[in-house]
């Protein structure tokens, strides 16, 4: 039997062979993986509670994207925690392609920038596929709340300290309150909630004072259950053409880009290439249907077609802008 001393060439000569042929392998197995992808169900992670803006879009864009990938894709409500649960479900997963994340501004960049300790970096946590969906957003009250307008609920609060209170079902509205809070000192108490139905089912009875919410509040609004004041929008929406804007309402508008959040797909951290690419050209085609497009008119949103880099930089200079939003306004972070 022939021995090889440790460092002989011979030794070297075998174990570079052995290398390179599992390298060949390896990659002969990802591209595989590659060309045979999907042959089964992809699932989309959605941190949001079922019944929202922001799910009911994500069940539509799952849809229409399974027709184009040819395997079922599934909306998976992940629920809780400001957007982390699902967040760190998708930075734990395989990086297959087989689970994906519908996450975005509150998810993935106000929830680290809101910790003292971040749980992770949004550039380096996920693999960025295709968006985005922007958001408006709404301040919505009980209609017995003595205001009509921001200038009305901003001089009542202020008149009342502590009486009165607020919900969040995401990170936008937290934020957003979070300014109000900070920019007028308005003394208005701060209750989490997984999700903005959960928010609207205790603002319709009054349980809760204030919401700033997506359009998914807007049907309350428009049966008389709910009273909008203001929206975020730099413009007034084609859904509420009289519910004003910060400016027209006497106050500089919320420094926050977009005005009322964005969404967008994306996958663990690093992900195959090959695979990447096959899902961006298939989410890209299902944000691009017709019926999805429908939906993201009627909801009063819009889809800003990105470029994977394109997307990557958008996440990475929405990182930045909030870290250092939260840093100026000195709003509370949180452990």
């Amino acid at each position: 039997m022939t021995r090889y001393k440790a460092n002989s060439p011979s030794r070297r000569g075998v174990l570079r062979g052995f290398a390179a042929g599992a390298a060949l392998c390896l990659l002969g197995g990802t591209a595989a993986a590659a060309s045979d992808f999907p042959n089964r169900a992809v699932t989309l992670v959605s941190p949001y509670q079922a019944g929202g803006g922001a799910d009911g879009i994500g069940r539509a864009i799952a849809e229409a994207a399974a027709k184009v990938l040819g395997q079922p894709v599934v909306l998976e409500a992940k629920p809780g925690a400001e957007g982390m649960i699902g967040a760190m479900d998708i930075i734990r997963s395989k990086p297959d392609g087989y689970r994906l994340f519908w996450g975005g501004g509150g998810s993935m960049t106000t929830l680290p920038a809101l910790r003292k300790k971040p749980p992770f970096d949004p550039v380096e946590a996920f693999t960025p596929i295709s968006g985005t969906v922007d958001f408006s957003f709404f301040l919505y009250v009980h209609p017995d709340f003595p205001a009509n307008n921001l200038q009305e609920f901003v001089d009542h609060v202020k008149a009342n300290p502590g009486k009165y209170n607020y919900g969040t079902g995401n990170n936008t509205g937290l934020l957003t309150f979070a300014y109000l809070k900070d920019k007028y000192d308005l003394d208005i108490q701060h209750i989490a909630y997984k999700g903005e139905s959960a928010v609207t089912n205790d603002l319709i009875p009054g349980r809760v004072h204030a919401l700033f919410a997506t359009t998914s509040a807007l049907p309350h609004a428009k049966n008389g259950d709910l009273k909008m004041l203001v929206t975020t929008l730099p413009e007034r929406s084609e859904l509420a053409p009289d519910v004003m804007t910060f400016k027209e309402s006497g106050f500089e508008e919320i420094p926050f880009a977009p005005a009322g959040g964005w969404l967008g797909i994306f996958g663990p951290p690093g992900m195959d290439p090959a695979i990447q690419a096959h899902l961006h050209e298939a989410f890209d085609k299902a944000l691009e249907d017709p019926h999805v497009q429908d939906m993201i008119r009627n909801a009063g949103l819009t889809h800003t077609p990105m470029t994977v880099p394109e997307l990557a930089e958008f996440v990475r200079s929405q990182r930045d802008q909030y870290i250092k939003l939260i840093h100026d306004l000195k709003i509370p972070q949180v452990d």
